[in-house]
């Protein structure tokens, strides 16, 4: 007797209010998330971060085979026609997409490099984590990735749970 393949790709899509504010900033949190890594709480920490400001933040879960999974478009639907189509960015703030990029290691200037490298690819709105770098060196690191061409558009630096924004482009 042949056996049905049960959706191979199934998503729990299911969401969960992790925090609210009372200014009306709120994270969501998708239930197909692995709440017990230390990704995820460094995540969450970015998402509340943004949740105080008063934004809505919903954290997303990563996809196996996007181009397969009918969950992808409903989550992640508006990269379509964008380079980051296909991708699986941390956060949605506002409807903007965000990565959060962290390191291991005791080089500071490759883990900044890898950080940017690795969250350029994802969105063009990069959360690194401090590495103890001097925003010059960090400033002259992301001109010359966008002299090169790589679209970066913000850069957030994550001390913990404070954000501090050191890059953004001019006119957003």
């Amino acid at each position: 007797m042949k056996t049905e393949n049960v959706d191979r790709h199934h998503v729990d899509l299911t969401m969960e209010v992790m925090a609210s504010f009372p200014n009306g900033g709120k994270v969501v949190v998708y239930n197909a998330i692995d709440r017990t890594t230390d990704d995820f709480r460094r995540i969450l920490s970015c998402a509340k971060y943004f949740a105080q400001q008063g934004r809505s933040v919903i954290m997303t879960p990563k996809l196996n085979v996007t181009y397969k999974n009918p969950a992808y478009d409903m989550i992640y639907g508006t990269l379509k026609g964008t380079p980051y189509y296909g991708k699986c960015p941390d956060l949605s703030v506002d409807g903007i997409w965000y990565e959060h990029e962290s390191f291991s290691g005791n080089f500071a200037k490759k883990s900044f490099r890898n950080m940017c490298n690795h969250g350029s690819k994802q969105s063009a709105r990069i959360i690194v984590d401090y590495c103890g770098l001097t925003d010059g060196y960090m400033l002259r690191s992301i001109a010359s990735r966008i002299a090169v061409g790589i679209d970066i558009q913000e850069v957030w630096i994550r001390y913990d749970d404070i954000l501090r924004l050191i890059y953004k482009t001019e006119g957003q």
